[in-house]
């Protein structure tokens, strides 16, 4: 392990909040926008999610892609407002191809979250992201099946503060 990665300010370290108070106007939108199109099912589908119909949030938004054997998480989509805070474009890649050790675990383990809850959460906290550090950072995660039991998909919506 490097130094970097034992560094407790470089992980992740969220707090989980299941009640969905949030900070942001737009990811409470977000979460509305979600469970309006999940038509009694447990969650919607990707299919259900129509980027036409949230213009004002596509900039916040993530997409990320969740493979079950062996288990990994990938960027599909990421917004403006979280590759301009970041400073880099995350899409296509793997979380195990640009994390590892303590940062990589504490970003599994809020993914983790959401595929054993199929329900959303948000979590919140002052990360360091990308050698950046941040004032706060509130966000929500959506899962989306395919099948009606299993999340294959997992919207998310990320907003970044400076104080």
């Amino acid at each position: 392990m490097t130094a970097e990665e034992n560094d407790p300010e470089r992980r992740f370290l969220p707090e989980f909040d299941t009640t969905l108070r949030f900070r942001s106007k737009n990811l409470e939108q977000l979460q509305k926008y979600w469970d309006s199109k999940r038509k009694g099912r447990e969650m919607p589908s990707r299919t259900d999610i129509e980027p036409t119909e949230i213009p004002t949030l596509l900039s916040y938004l993530a997409l990320i892609d969740v493979e079950l054997n062996p288990r990994r998480f990938r960027w599909r989509l990421v917004g403006t407002h979280i590759t301009g805070a970041m400073g880099y474009n995350y899409t296509g890649f793997y979380f195990d191809e640009k994390y590892s050790g303590p940062a990589l675990a504490d970003l599994m383990a809020v993914y983790e979250r959401v595929l054993q809850s199929k329900a959303p959460i948000r979590h919140f906290g002052r990360p360091t992201f990308a050698d950046k550090h941040f004032a706060a950072y509130e966000s929500t995660h959506l899962p989306l099946s395919q099948d009606g039991s299993d999340v294959a998909i997992i919207l998310v919506g990320l907003e970044f503060f400076s104080q």
